[in-house]
């Protein structure tokens, strides 16, 4: 029977969650401008080139300064709201996309591509504001839709570098960030964040927009500024003393999940994911399979976006078994692309001339690889970073999220910095065989470590981090 009052509710939550999710468009574009600037600028009509080493420069300065973005916007979304800090992060990403588009040195790309750093990595800030207003059984429904959204941003970058010069494509994106800094003024703070700084009417506010269950108005002022370690304190809760604010950091609800977290993270970097993605062209060319830069892009993009539309049909699925299917599933495709390698050999002596449909064998070689970037959007790639968005206690969720999305992108940085080392020092057998070792080695840790959120509220979630000596949550007075 059809659900008015549901439907509404999730109408709502779906335009909340896209605004706040668009940024995440604009950031799939900065990721993937690297390859259409690059491809261009070694056109001979090109205003100007680059070698080798700028344009690993290019690819991988985005990334460098990610951790400075992720814990300053971390810690602005919760001392001012999810929302004011995420329309602060489209400031540099504006000012980047103007540079590029009137730049005339490689030299305004790098302090261009820096700009878009800072922001590139504040991802965390919607995955708490969507942690925060989805209702439990539909929060990782919501939560793919931030990885549709850099899905799209790719795609739209390699469709429009087909087509337009990459000033123009800046040009577009420099647009889309003006329609963005403006949206999320149309949409309320979360009820949790308000609540947790003593607004209590807001909150009040929030829920009734939003169409949730409004909560029942304290008796007292004092447990409006309450925070309970897994989250705000309920509204008529009595104070039960103040702590240090740096004291709940110490408590299990904070160091167990954060080491569970940089564990995925660890975990996702060594799979090959990421480098996969920024030496696309490298990697299939010395396995054999010539595919000029653009196309491998789409193709790769395609991939992507295919895997994040089928992953919603399963959100409802345990994160574990989702963990487990990724890993295996990356894997196995990669053993594919694995034997082959020492079946043919790498490239070395010319190299093939087939096409996506051609040789047979080149052909499998490039559907591993594409199986492989499906299968990642299961889990492997989305997980480390939205999971953050629902293992934290209130009081420390959005700096949390800043501290391990930084270690992510550092983690990332240094994968992607050290992969054409790993490549002239082992081979490029070696190092593909040892990534098909750490996709196993990653379902295993979904199917034994990993912490499982589907289906709990974030106050269960946080309570299975709980030492179990603890018999009452402490009362923590946050002071701004």
């Amino acid at each position: 029977m059809f659900d008015k009052k549901s439907a509404v509710i999730h109408l709502k939550l779906f335009f909340t969650t896209s605004v706040m999710a668009f940024q995440q468009f604009v950031v799939g574009g900065v990721l993937g401008f690297s390859s259409v600037v690059l491809s261009q600028l070694q056109r001979p009509e090109s205003d100007f080139h680059v070698d080798a080493e700028q344009a690993s420069w290019i690819a991988s300065l985005p990334l460098l300064l990610c951790p400075i973005g992720s814990l300053a916007f971390g810690y602005l979304s919760d001392r001012f709201g999810r929302n004011y800090a995420l329309q602060l992060t489209y400031i540099p990403m504006l000012l980047s996309w103007i540079i590029i588009s009137n730049a005339w040195c490689v030299e305004c790309i790098y302090v261009a591509r820096l700009l878009a750093g800072l922001t590139t990595g504040t991802g965390g800030v919607i995955y708490v504001y969507i942690a925060e207003t989805s209702p439990t059984y539909s929060r990782p429904f919501y939560l793919l839709i931030f990885t549709l959204y850099v899905g799209l941003g790719l795609m739209t970058t390699a469709a429009l570098g087909v087509v337009c010069h990459w000033r123009t494509v800046s040009v577009v994106f420099a647009v889309t960030c003006l329609v963005g800094s403006v949206a999320p003024f149309f949409v309320p703070a979360t009820p949790m964040w308000l609540r947790s700084r003593g607004r209590e009417e807001e909150a009040r506010r929030a829920e009734l927009w939003f169409g949730f269950e409004v909560t029942p108005r304290c008796n007292g002022p004092a447990a409006e500024a309450q925070i309970t370690a897994d989250g705000p304190a309920s509204p008529c809760s009595a104070a039960a003393g103040v702590q240090n604010r740096w004291a709940v950091y110490a408590q299990p609800t904070v160091w167990k999940p954060a080491a569970a977290a940089l564990a995925f993270f660890c975990c996702q970097q060594a799979t090959g994911f990421y480098m996969l993605l920024f030496y696309s062209v490298d990697v299939l060319r010395d396995c054999r399979v010539p595919v000029d830069g653009m196309t491998a892009t789409v193709y790769l993009c395609a991939a992507r976006l295919t895997g994040t539309v089928v992953n919603l049909v399963f959100q409802s699925a345990p994160k574990r078994w989702l963990t487990v299917i990724s890993g295996m599933g990356m894997g196995v495709a990669l053993s594919v692309a694995i034997c082959y390698m020492y079946t043919v050999g790498p490239s070395g002596s010319g190299g093939a001339t087939g096409t996506f449909f051609g040789d047979a064998a080149e052909g499998l070689l490039l559907w591993a690889f594409l199986l492989y970037v499906f299968f990642a959007m299961f889990a492997v790639l989305p997980l480390p970073w939205s999971v953050c968005g629902e293992i934290f206690p209130m009081a420390v969720k959005g700096t949390m999220n800043g501290v391990l999305h930084s270690c992510g992108y550092e983690l990332m940085f240094g994968s992607i910095k050290v992969y054409p080392w790993l490549v002239a020092t082992f081979g490029i057998r070696a190092v593909w065989t040892m990534c098909a070792g750490s996709c196993f080695a990653t379902a295993l840790f979904g199917a034994f470590l990993l912490p499982e959120t589907t289906g709990k509220t974030l106050n269960e979630i946080t309570d299975g981090f709980r030492s179990r000596k603890t018999a009452k949550p402490a009362l923590i007075t946050i002071i701004p």
